[in-house]
């Protein structure tokens, strides 16, 4: 049977899961301990277990909710009316969005990946990423053979895209000692990035006419 939670209850764990994520980013699953995330989430470890057995199942539903929601994204790309110009601006708004909202999360995912790759193929087991890059691909080829954007291959440039959002969130402490931004400062800039990169990247692709 499957346990339900009361909007209290529900708001418990998503402190706890925030707690948790914040933990395994500082310590990584190896390092982290149930007493860690207990007194992050400012809550006893009892009612820590009452929600979550171990740390390897909280582990698995922060990660599976944190990388889906990334990847999920490809969906605004190949879904919709919109025009080239607009996926691409919407894509890079939802990245900045989602890592903003949770900064730690791109090094959250690739300490653990790269310590245990399985972790993706477990994470999107349900989740069809081969049809997600087919629809990509041939979005992009469309645009190309339109004559609507330069010859461009679709693995780089989905990988521009997401480097030029995500680097600098990783990359924060650097950018902002280097240009010496409090965080309120900062996210403002962040923020401004969308509008950043969209320029940045329709003016290398598409052809003026």
């Amino acid at each position: 049977m499957v346990k339900a939670f009361s909007m209290s209850e529900v708001s418990t764990q998503e402190r706890i899961k925030a707690a948790a994520a914040k933990v395994f980013t500082m310590k990584g699953l190896e390092g982290a301990r149930m007493q860690d995330i207990a007194d992050e989430a400012n809550i006893n470890k009892a009612m820590l277990h009452y929600y979550f057995k171990n740390k390897q199942q909280l582990f698995q539903v922060i990660f599976e909710e944190k990388a889906t929601k990334v990847f999920s994204a490809l969906d605004l790309f190949v879904h919709g009316e919109l025009s080239f110009h607009q996926r691409i601006s919407k894509f890079v708004e939802s990245q900045i969005s989602i890592f903003s909202e949770f900064p730690t999360l791109p090094l959250f995912v690739l300490m653990e990946v790269r310590k245990n790759p399985a972790l993706l193929e477990a994470t999107f087991r349900n989740i069809p990423l081969q049809i997600k890059r087919s629809e990509f691909q041939s979005l992009v080829e469309n645009e190309i053979s339109v004559g609507n954007i330069r010859k461009v291959d679709p693995q780089e440039l989905l990988l521009n895209i997401i480097a030029l959002c995500v680097y600098p969130i990783i990359a924060e402490p650097i950018f902002r000692f280097l240009s010496d931004m409090d965080e309120i400062e900062y996210r403002s800039f962040i923020n401004r990035r969308k509008d950043t990169i969209t320029a940045l990247i329709t003016n290398d692709l598409f052809i003026k006419k």
